[in-house]
């Protein structure tokens, strides 16, 4: 059994070029002219006579006919007999049907996606998807060829316009055949092309990473440096200390305290011989994450627990497993909610995301605000305002943190808070609604593969989880530096982000939903 608990996209750098250019194209030619070039072809020299008579035309007509042909340069004549020329011959070059083609140079725009490595041209399965927040590989810029973009360009435009054509025109008789000439190419902004890589883990806790079957649409050469590149980036990732103990104790989970393995014990040999013969330093492994896998989620599908109020999840909150558990468990959440009398309506959701490289690199997150937005419209007559507070360092460029903003204000949230977080706080994973729903999730570090962290979780309409989502998200507010949005008018300028030191004075409603407040640190 291998369950799938994360998808990311890895960034193909990729650029638009708006090209005009001059292409052979088919054209009409007179009906008679296109059966005399036939029979030509089929039946070989024929006679003056033979012509005539096989069309039935006076002897002027045959003339006219013979003179047009003369002037396209289809036909020539040798001891008194009409054969085909060599150029009337090659319209029939490459033809399947038998039919010949005539052609003629017209004008053309191409806008055609080329990849900036191997100026491949992408597909428009590849090229009409973007997400600006694909996790980035490190390609060899080292290349004497890079800044001769125009230049690679048009000889790419050249070496592929049969392909072009191809993801340009779906009707097969608007194809040109050749490219006569390139008269100008203006190249568009640079862009990242998201190329999905999908992780699973099995009831051992191997983890793999498997590239989407898109990656069959680029070049064979560039599909190595991928799986490459891939591979690297992932090795390169920042190591976390496993605290799913202190997440399990944080929240009290019954179910995931039933597969916690005895800690080690104070003053216990650390260091292991390996089976290879090298040493190497005994882990934690916390959880029987076998056990669990395959009695909570390979038994069924997500145990209920907590009187039925919460179901263990396995994987971050967007992938479609656990969106469908999240959607479900919020609509019976809402049902319940409607029920109830003297019952505040909530004001917004909080999302409190893990410091991990890998989290939300694909429009999975938006497509899960959508669908949370779409339930609280049909439940509560309203959206509501999705907060995002996020991790940053108090020494972090600020540039890089209002890309960081940015990204997350495309993904669907309305306001982003940055923050510090502590170390016991890096790997877990909130997403509130305060009052009556919440998911919570921690990013187990795989002792076998410690660059990858494997989320394991809930979701829950337990009063005394909520509580504690509540308290935890309060302190991940309070520890905000910085805070972004957009504006609200109609216009672009009206609409442009902003970004200030944090103030989240708007959100001491939460103090309404925790009776006993603690900090993280107790």
């Amino acid at each position: 059994m291998r369950e799938r608990f994360n998808t990311i996209a890895v960034a193909i750098p990729a650029q638009l070029f708006n090209v005009r250019c001059h292409v052979s194209v088919d054209r009409q030619v007179p009906v008679m002219t296109d059966f005399a070039v036939r029979l030509l072809h089929l039946s070989g020299p024929l006679e003056v006579g033979a012509l005539r008579e096989y069309f039935g035309l006076s002897a002027g007509e045959v003339r006219n006919l013979l003179e047009l042909l003369r002037e396209e340069g289809l036909v020539g004549e040798i001891n008194g007999r009409i054969s085909l020329t060599s150029y009337a011959e090659s319209r029939f070059a490459g033809s399947s049907d038998g039919m010949p083609r005539f052609t003629r140079i017209a004008e053309r725009q191409s806008r055609p996606v080329f990849e900036l490595l191997s100026y491949t041209p992408l597909p428009k399965a590849l090229s009409s998807s973007y997400w600006d927040n694909a996790l980035e590989l490190k390609w060899n810029t080292d290349d004497p060829a890079v800044g001769k973009t125009i230049d690679r360009a048009e000889a790419a435009f050249h070496k592929h316009f049969h392909d072009i054509e191809r993801f340009e025109q779906e009707d097969e008789n608007r194809r040109a055949y050749a490219c006569y000439k390139v008269d100008e190419i203006r190249a568009g902004r640079p862009f990242s092309v998201p190329l999905p890589v999908h992780f699973e883990v099995d009831v051992e806790g191997n983890v793999a990473f498997e590239i989407d079957t898109q990656l069959e649409l680029l070049p064979e050469s560039l599909r190595s440096q991928v799986r490459t590149l891939t591979s690297d980036r992932i090795a390169a990732l920042s190591t976390r200390t496993n605290h799913l103990r202190a997440f399990i104790e944080l929240f009290d989970d019954e179910l995931l305290t039933r597969y916690l393995l005895t800690p080690p014990i104070s003053g216990e040999r650390s260091v292991l011989i390996k089976p290879n013969g090298q040493m190497g330093l005994r882990k934690d492994q916390v959880i029987d994450f076998g056990r669990y896998v395959h009695d909570v989620h390979g038994q069924v599908n997500g145990e209920v627990y907590d009187a039925g109020k919460s179901q263990a999840l396995l994987g971050a909150p967007y992938m479609p497993k656990c969106r469908s558990r999240l959607l479900n468990g919020l609509s019976k959440a809402l049902a319940a909610f409607k029920r109830t009398t003297n019952t505040e309506r909530p004001a917004a959701i909080f999302w409190v995301i893990p410091d991990s490289e890998l989290w939300g690199r694909t429009s999975l997150v938006r497509d899960l605000i959508d669908d949370i937005q779409a339930e609280l419209k049909e439940g509560l007559g309203t959206t509501l305002e999705v907060v995002a507070i996020a991790p940053c360092r108090q020494d972090e460029n600020r540039d890089g943190l209002v890309k960081r903003a940015r990204h997350l204000l495309d993904a669907g949230f309305s306001r982003v808070f940055l923050g510090t977080y502590q170390p016991k706080q890096e790997c877990f994973e909130i997403l509130l609604i305060p009052g009556f729903f919440g998911a919570a999730t921690y990013q187990w570090v795989v002792p076998s593969a410690d660059r990858y962290n494997v989320p394991l979780g809930f979701v829950t309409q337990s009063e005394a989880k909520l509580r504690k989502m509540v308290e935890f998200t309060r302190a991940a507010l309070a520890s905000s530096l910085y805070g972004s949005g957009r504006g609200s008018g109609s216009t672009p300028e009206g609409r442009k982000l902003w970004f200030n030191d944090a103030d989240v004075s708007d959100f001491s409603f939460l103090d309404r939903y925790v009776t006993s407040p603690r900090s993280l640190a107790d």
